[in-house]
């Protein structure tokens, strides 16, 4: 609870002292919060992100439209803050992959896998984060839901560039010229995310399904890595066995509750 309570306050603070305490009346705050975004996830999931409405908000809930607005300024704002739930889950997974005990290139596998299990494990999330950028919700979104998501996304890139950044003065990241830390970490997101959007969406279309039994995102990911010159290249080492090593070193948790298809936890 402490931990949801520092991510969903009115201000949203990014900083949250273990010695704070929080009255019963802030914690009820933050429950009630939590509940309207788990409603509002589960309409999304029925309805999608267009047909969300302040009104079936509050018809799917036990409380006022009163009570909502107290939470949310409008349906834009409901919109960020699934954003920002999903940029979080996604930065306690990458925090994850940085366990992993592995050359730069297995670390930088590590984040990929983070980011993939981040859609498989919260789809409607994940597809948020595109939505959100809509000028439509960024528009009617609160100044202050908007400043937290931007925080958000410069704690991810940073942890990217910072990884980039380790392999390259340890010579294990050899770029070509021109090939700058924020090209490249764009580079990564780009492959990243077009393999799990094809794999998801077009999971039904011929040039998918001919790929059963095969690994086409360890695939892609190999050959812009490949491209970019980071050592050891994939003719010299064997990342599906260091795939396979982060799944169960780091991720056995996030790939036992995929299994048992428990449904997502909003933070």
């Amino acid at each position: 609870m402490l931990k949801f309570l520092c991510n969903i306050t009115n201000k949203e603070s990014r900083s949250c002292p273990l010695e704070h305490r929080f009255s019963k009346k802030q914690q009820a705050i933050a429950d009630r919060e939590q509940e309207l975004l788990h409603i509002a996830h589960q309409l999304v999931e029925a309805e999608g992100y267009a047909n969300l409405t302040m009104d079936k908000l509050t018809a799917a809930s036990p409380y006022s439209k009163g009570t909502i607005y107290n939470h949310f300024s409008s349906k834009e704002d409901v919109i960020t803050a699934l954003c920002n739930a999903a940029l979080r889950h996604e930065i306690s997974l990458f925090k994850k992959a940085g366990l992993f005990k592995g050359s730069s290139r297995e670390k930088a596998l590590a984040l990929h896998q983070a980011y993939f299990l981040s859609a498989k494990m919260q789809p409607i999330l994940f597809n948020c984060v595109l939505t959100a950028k809509s000028p439509w919700v960024q528009e009617k979104s609160s100044s202050a839901r908007i400043t937290v998501q931007q925080e958000l996304e410069k704690e991810v890139t940073q942890m990217v560039d910072q990884l980039l950044q380790q392999a390259i003065d340890a010579n294990e990241l050899q770029p070509k010229a021109g090939a700058t830390v924020d090209l490249m970490a764009f580079a990564n997101w780009a492959i990243s995310f077009g393999g799990i959007a094809l794999l998801s969406s077009a999971s039904e279309t011929y040039s998918v399904e001919r790929l059963l039994g095969a690994h086409p995102f360890l695939y892609n990911l190999n050959c812009m890595l490949d491209g970019m010159n980071w050592l050891p290249l994939s003719t010299d080492w064997d990342y599906c066995q260091s795939w396979l090593r982060i799944e169960k070193e780091i991720f056995s948790a996030e790939q036992q509750q995929l299994a048992s298809g428990l449904p997502p936890v909003l933070r």
